[in-house]
C-alpha cells in the first residue's frame, strides 16, 4: 500500500531531469501546461482567466495552460511580469477577470522577492478574486515553507507532479488554500533521502485484529507515570482505554496520592514500587509530572522499562540544562518516541526555526529514536530517515490536554501490539480527525469522540 510522497526541491529536480533525459524539457512543460488547462476547463468552464506569468518554467506552464483554454473557447489573457513597469496596468486587468492564475514563481524560488514582485503580490491579494497558484504560491520557499518577503494568498494550489514540503509546513501552508495534486508521470528518486510521506487514513488498514475470545490483558496495559498535575496523567490513561487498550495504570509517588483521590472508574493507581512494571506493555512519562519531579527517577524509569516508551511534556523540558543526561539514556534504547511541541523541542535540541524537517532529522540522529514534532504541521521523524507529515489537524487542538490525549492514543495502540511506526501515525491522524468535529472545544470533548472517530476510520479502510 503506497502513501503520497512529498519531494524536496533537489528530489523534484532529479525526477524532472530523469524524465527530460528520456524525453525532453519541452515535452514536460507542454504536458504540465496542458494538464493545468484541462483541470481549469473541467472545474471552471465559462469563467475568464488572467494568467500572471513569470519568465521561468512556472510562467511557461501558465502560458501553455492559457493557450489550452483559448482553444476551448475560454476567455484567457496572459500578463507577463518582465520589467519595473510590470504592475502599471495590472490593477485594471485584475478587475476584468474572474480567476487569477499565479504563475510567477514555482518551487525553485530561493531569494526574497524584489520590490516589483511584492507590489504585484499585493495587487493579487487585494483583488478579492479567486486565486489559483501553480505548483506553490509565489513567495514561498519549497523545502521550508518560509515566506520570502511576500506571498500570494491562494484559494487553490495546483501541486505539480508531487507535493512539496511547503504545501504542509507553516507558515507556507496557510497560503496554499485547497491543494490539488496534478500528476505528471514523474517518478520519485529511489535512493534519495530523506524520504518524506503524507500521512493518511490508509494507515488504518494496519490496525491490530483480535480473536473473539480476547481478554483485557491481550489488549495491553499502559503505564502512565503521574505527578502533581493529576489531570494530565488521567487524560492519558482514559485516552489509552478509549482507543482500545485493556487496562491503564497511573504510577505515582506516595506523596502525590492526595492528588488522585477522585478518579473515574477504570483507572488503576499504583505507587512506584518494585512491581511497577509487572504486566505493563507501554510506558508514558511526562504529562503532569511537574517541574520539580526528580530527574534521576525519570532516567531510571526510562532505562529499566523494556517496552515502547512515550516521552512528553515535563520529561522533556526538565532536562533543559542537562541534555546530555537524557541523550545518553535514549541512544541505548529502542522504540521510544518523544512528542514535543515547539517550546519543548527548543529546550532539548538546537532549534533555529529554519526547517522543521531538517531539525527533526537532526534530533532523531542525536537520540537514535523517533521525534514527533507537534503542531498544525506535525512532522514525525523515524530512525530510518523517513519523515511523515500530518495535515488533517485544525486549530481546535490549541487547547489544554490535547497533547496528553495524543500520548494516550499512541500508547493505547502500542499496547495492542500495533507496529511502532504505524501506531504513531494512526494516533496522530486520529487526533487530527478529532479536531475537525465542529463542537470539540475542550480535551473532554475530544475524549468523548475517540470511539466514534476510531470506529469510522476503522470501517472505512
Amino acid at each position: 500500500m503506497s502513501f503520497e510522497r512529498i519531494l524536496t526541491l533537489q528530489q523534484i529536480l532529479a525526477s524532472e531531469n530523469n524524465f527530460i533525459a528520456k524525453n525532453s524539457e519541452k515535452i514536460l512543460i507542454e504536458y504540465a501546461g496542458n494538464k493545468i488547462g484541462k483541470y481549469l476547463y473541467k472545474h471552471f468552464r465559462g469563467k475568464n482567466f488572467l494568467f500572471i506569468c513569470g519568465h521561468g518554467n512556472n510562467g511557461m506552464d501558465g502560458k501553455i495552460a492559457s493557450n489550452f483554454l483559448k482553444k476551448k473557447k475560454q476567455v484567457s489573457k496572459i500578463y507577463e511580469v518582465k520589467t519595473h513597469k510590470s504592475s502599471k496596468y495590472l490593477e485594471s486587468y485584475l478587475k476584468e477577470f474572474d480567476i487569477i492564475v499565479d504563475s510567477i514563481f514555482g518551487s525553485g524560488l530561493n531569494r526574497e522577492l524584489r520590490k516589483i514582485f511584492k507590489k504585484i503580490v499585493d495587487l493579487i491579494n487585494d483583488s478579492e478574486k479567486k486565486v489559483i497558484s501553480l505548483d506553490i504560491p509565489s513567495g514561498i520557499e519549497c523545502d521550508t515553507g518560509k515566506i520570502l518577503g511576500n506571498v500570494v494568498n491562494a484559494d487553490i494550489t495546483l501541486c505539480m507532479g508531487f507535493f512539496k514540503p511547503a504545501h504542509f509546513l507553516l507558515p507556507g501552508k496557510k497560503y496554499c488554500g485547497k491543494k490539488k495534486l496534478i500528476r505528471l508521470n514523474l517518478k520519485a528518486p529511489k535512493r534519495s533521502f530523506p524520504k518524506i510521506y503524507l500521512n493518511s487514513s490508509k494507515i488504518f488498514n494496519y490496525l491490530p485484529k483480535f480473536d473473539i475470545d480476547v481478554n483485557k490483558y491481550d489488549k495491553g496495559h499502559v503505564l502512565v507515570i503521574g505527578g502533581e498535575m493529576a489531570g494530565a496523567s488521567r487524560m492519558v490513561a482514559i485516552a489509552a482505554r478509549k482507543i482500545g487498550c485493556g487496562l491503564s495504570t497511573i504510577g505515582i509517588l506516595e506523596k502525590h496520592l492526595k492528588f488522585y483521590n477522585r478518579l473515574e472508574t477504570g483507572t488503576i493507581i499504583q505507587t512506584l514500587d518494585k512491581n511497577l512494571f509487572e504486566k505493563k506493555d507501554v510506558l508514558v512519562i511526562g504529562p503532569g509530572l511537574g517541574k520539580t519531579f526528580e530527574k534521576n527517577l525519570i532516567l531510571n524509569l526510562i532505562k529499566k522499562f523494556k517496552g515502547p516508551i512515550v516521552v512528553d511534556a515535563d520529561a522533556i523540558s526538565i532536562f533543559k540544562n542537562n541534555k546530555r543526561l537524557i541523550y545518553d539514556i535514549l541512544v541505548k534504547k529502542k522504540d521510544i518516541v518523544l512528542t514535543p511541541h515547539e517550546g519543548e523541542f527548543s529546550r532539548l535540541f538546537k532549534y533555529t526555526c529554519q526547517s522543521k524537517i531538517q531539525e527533526s532529522l537532526n534530533a532523531t540522529k542525536l537520540i537514535r529514536n523517533t521525534i514527533l514534532f507537534k503542531g498544525n504541521d506535525t512532522v514525525i521523524s523515524f530512525k530510518n530517515q523517513n519523515i511523515w507529515i500530518n495535515d488533517n489537524a485544525t486549530n481546535s487542538l490549541a487547547t489544554a490536554g490535547t497533547g496528553d490525549i495524543l500520548c494516550g492514543l499512541i500508547s493505547g495502540l502500542l499496547a495492542q501490539k500495533m507496529n511502532f511506526k504505524k501506531a504513531i501515525l494512526a494516533a496522530v491522524f486520529i487526533q487530527g480527525e478529532l479536531s475537525q468535529i465542529e463542537n470539540n472545544l475542550t480535551a473532554e470533548d475530544f475524549l468523548r469522540s475517540i470511539p466514534k472517530i476510531f470506529l469510522r476510520l476503522k470501517n472505512n479502510n
